[in-house]
């Protein structure tokens, strides 16, 4: 009983952890995502419009 109880806790966090990895991943794609467009914006601001510059 104890080892049968010992490998359901065992699959539990490997799905428990593997679900917050996940979730951290595209957290961190989504923010990575935005500071690069932010980035784009801010040097595009530094060039007069309608130079070759655009984004």
């Amino acid at each position: 009983m104890n080892l049968e109880a010992g490998f359901r806790f065992i699959i539990f966090l490997l799905l428990f952890g593997s679900t917050n990895y996940l979730m951290m991943l595209k957290r961190y794609e989504n923010d990575l995502k935005k500071r690069l467009v932010i980035q784009k914006n801010r040097i595009a601001e530094l060039y007069p419009k309608g130079t070759f510059i655009s984004v």
